[in-house]
């Protein structure tokens, strides 16, 4: 029992930092790391969210990446 309540714990942690992420994410980062995405309604954004929640360091990664390439 105390095995399934730590990796429930993980699990909300792993989601918690998600949707922090996704807030940022949704009104900054989505235009930096699609072109396709400039422009962009909120529902558009909206939708992207669950998705976002659960891929953040993908996404966070890419974003990161995609920040370093345009500066140089």
């Amino acid at each position: 029992m105390v095995i399934v309540s730590i990796i429930l714990i993980i699990i909300a942690i792993y989601l918690a930092a998600g949707f922090v992420f996704a807030v940022a994410f949704i009104v900054k980062g989505v235009t930096k790391i699609d072109e396709g995405a400039h422009g962009a309604t909120w529902g558009f954004r909206l939708i992207i969210i669950p998705g976002t929640i659960v891929f953040w360091p993908f996404l966070l990664n890419k974003w990161i990446r995609a920040s370093k390439t345009k500066e140089e």
